[in-house]
């Protein structure tokens, strides 16, 4: 077994030990597919755990040799973001169960974020505020890509958000794929925000309010993101 645990929550190590079996037996089950998500309450602390499934063995193979877990980057990517002033829920642990010489499952400890809305419920925002929200966020969208991260699956059950002492505040769950280098360009941004849910009038108003935060012509903006719709997933990145 292999656990990296963050000194700030040295009193969770037991648990954190052992997640398998309280995995098994405890928590309360929010996604169940190949990867499973539970929660749990532990001393007090909501917690949010993740269990990636058992790779195939070849992906078992390519990280015992060169690629990184992706439990392991879940762990140091929020970590990146919160360094940089941008909000995704603090890493608790990290927690790798090997058999034999490949790892075989992965366990993704966080606290439990206190945002309860995404990005996929902004239709449920009143009218008059809505255009508060979608600007909001194109705000947050363009200092993220400006600061050089780009999260490879900004979709919206990937954005939470509330509002707080008046304003809109997002943060970011998922983003063990999310690359962490340079200042993202306009195009490689436009085509990220193809992921997102929403219609016409959202991505109008999204792509206008992103591009005069980057110093960019719109019309460039809608058309990067024409690009993206009509071409396969594989190629927004």
């Amino acid at each position: 077994m292999i656990v990296i645990l963050n000194p700030k929550y040295e009193s969770l190590r037991n648990f954190v030990c052992e997640i398998e079996d309280h995995f098994r037996n405890e928590g309360t089950l929010i996604h169940q597919g190949r990867n499973s998500i539970k929660t749990f309450l532990i001393d007090g602390i909501a917690l949010c755990v993740k269990h990636y499934g058992t790779p195939k063995l070849r992906q078992r193979l390519a990280i015992k040799t060169y690629k990184t877990p992706k439990g392991k980057k879940a762990f140091y990517r929020p970590l990146q973001l919160r360094e940089r002033g941008f909000e995704s829920p603090e890493p608790v642990a990290y927690v790798s169960l090997r058999k034999g010489l490949t790892t075989n499952s992965t366990y993704f400890i966080c606290l439990q974020s206190k945002y309860w809305h995404s990005m996929a419920d902004w239709k449920e925002v009143p009218e008059p505020e809505r255009d508060e929200l979608l600007q909001s966020f194109a705000k947050f969208t363009a200092r993220l890509h400006d600061g050089g991260f780009l999260h490879r699956d900004y979709s919206s059950d990937n954005i939470l958000y509330d509002k707080i002492d008046g304003r809109y505040r997002f943060a970011l769950v998922d983003t063990n794929d999310m690359v962490c280098k340079h200042k993202v360009s306009l195009e490689r941004g436009c085509k990220n925000l193809a992921r997102l849910n929403g219609d016409e009038d959202f991505f109008n108003k999204l792509l206008d309010c992103y591009a005069k935060e980057r110093g960019a012509d719109p019309s460039l903006c809608h058309e990067y993101l024409d690009r993206a719709v009509k071409k396969p997933k594989s190629s927004w990145l």
